[in-house]
Formats: C-alpha cells, structure tokens, sequence
C-alpha cells in the first residue's frame, strides 16, 4: 500500500474551480478505495467508477447506500449463476477465470476455462441456457441475462494469446460470495489481467490497477514465465500513468489491437490460431 501513497498526487494540485477533471475524478476514486480517503459520492464519481469496474467497492467505502443494496443484488445473481455452472460442470474439469478478484465488483458476466466447452455447452443448455456465440476458442451461453463464457484458451478476435495449459497449473479453491469454487491463484489473477487488458480490452480500468496492486507479489514474475512481459511493460506505463495523474482511467493501450496479433506471430504455439482471426472478420456482428 506504500506504493500507492507515494504514487498518487494530491486531489487539490488537479482541483478546478468548475467540473472536475477526468484525471481528478481518477484519483478521486484511487484515494477513496485504496487510502479510504473521505470522498461524497457525487453521481459523475459513481458513473466513472462504474465504467472502471469497481462500483460496488467505491460505493461501500463511500457509503452510498442505495448503489451498495442495487450492487449487491447483482452480484447475489452472479455468484447464483457461478454456483450452478459450477455443480452443472462437476464432471468436467474447468476453473473460474477473471472472477475472483481483490475488489469487490460486479462482474459483467461468469467465465469458465475448460478442456472440454463443447460437453459443458450441452450440459449447461440442458440446464436452460441458451447458445448466444459459438467460436473456435469461445462458446457463450446466457440465462436470465447473465452471459457465461467457455473458453478453450484466452482469446480475442479468434487469436489466442495464452495457452489454457499456462492456466490449468494454477488452480486453487476461493470463496466468491459465499461460494466455493475453483479459481486461479493471486499471482496468475494478476498476470490474466494484464494480459486481458493489454492484448484484448486495449485499456487499463481501475478494477486492473487495484487487482495488480493488492495481488503485485509474483505477478511480473508469472508474466515473464508465460513470456508476456510486453504486456507487463504497456500495463505498468499505463498504471505509472494514472497514478501519478498524467492520465485518467481507463488508460488506453498503444498500438491496440494490434498486440495479440503481435505476440502470436512471435510465438510458435500461439501462432496457429492466427488462420481462425479471417472467420472473426467476416462475422457480420463484428459491424452491428
């Protein structure tokens, strides 16, 4: 936590006479979260929490009632949603990715890494969902409208950029809100999402930049061992960025989205699933 008091400015050298800055609104909701600083929940600091993915923590440490029981009911839908898939796929080997994390949020919706999301598609639609998308390395799933992702390997645009086996040895048992469930450990968390935000999302929120701090011990060293320091480096100058409050969160990336493109040209075993990107740019829902 020394890390973030010595990084994060003070609110007054960004204060304005008029509407706050995006950059001010930033390390508003940094200071609050992080430093529990006295923050009043005004509706612009709670929209831009919101479009940064910790809302829920924001809204608690600033005590915005209303917004906590609204959360709070989404959430109790997604851990529901967790906890079935999780007993529908006893059978099936799988582990909860970008799930658990050191934040409390709403996740926007439950992804699940597995060997075998052809098996575990039919067993979930049997149960009631419904087949949404069908990819080469992803099979999306819906019911009650929360969306659920089987994943053969992280993807974007069909590109893969880490393998599922970099994964698989990383699996540990968490509690998501009050559900047990596999998930992965702290340092391989950490190292997904810098490598999410970096190769598919294109940006930094602060959702990444409070997971990376809270769970940093081993994370660069995770990201060397899957060789993807070169999203380490893009995520570390982003959250250099923002905390010293040259930039507001969401922080994009440079040359997305290029970087999966990149990384799997220059790694052989990611390099086959270059010949499934042409399907994805053909997809007329690419354009809607």
């Amino acid at each position: 936590m020394a890390l973030c008091t010595r990084e994060l400015p003070t609110i007054r050298s960004w204060c304005g006479k008029n509407r706050k800055s995006e950059v001010e609104i930033t390390l508003l909701i940094l200071r609050a979260i992080l430093l529990g600083a006295e923050t009043v929940p005004t509706a612009e600091l709670l929209r831009h929490a919101e479009r940064n993915k910790v809302l829920l923590e924001f809204a608690e440490r600033t005590h915005a009632a209303e917004i906590i029981n609204a959360e709070k009911r989404k959430l109790q839908k997604v851990a529901e949603m967790a906890a079935e898939v999780h007993e529908a796929l006893k059978d099936v080997d799988h582990v909860f990715i970008k799930l658990v994390k050191p934040v409390r949020y709403v996740p926007a919706d439950v992804d699940v890494l597995m060997s075998r999301p052809k098996k575990a598609a039919a067993i979930l639609v049997r149960r009631g969902y419904k087949l949404v998308v069908k990819e080469p390395y992803t099979i999306t799933l819906r019911k009650n409208g929360v969306n659920v992702d089987l994943y053969l390997h992280p993807s974007v645009g069909n590109i893969v950029f880490l393998r599922a086996e970099q994964l698989r040895g990383e699996v540990r048992q968490a509690d998501f809100h009050g559900v047990k469930l596999p998930a992965l450990k702290p340092p391989a968390e950490a190292a997904l999402a810098i490598a999410h935000a970096v190769y598919k999302e294109g940006e930094v929120t602060l959702n990444d930049v409070v997971t990376y701090l809270r769970w940093r011990e081993e994370t660069l060293e995770k990201c060397r061992e899957w060789k993807c320091l070169d999203a380490a480096r893009y995520f570390l100058a982003a959250l250099h960025d923002v905390l010293t409050g040259r930039a507001p969160a969401p922080r994009p990336i440079p040359t997305w989205p290029l970087n999966a493109v990149k990384r799997a040209l220059t790694h052989p075993d990611l390099a086959p699933s270059l010949l499934q990107a042409p399907k994805r740019l053909l997809d007329p829902r690419l354009y809607t």
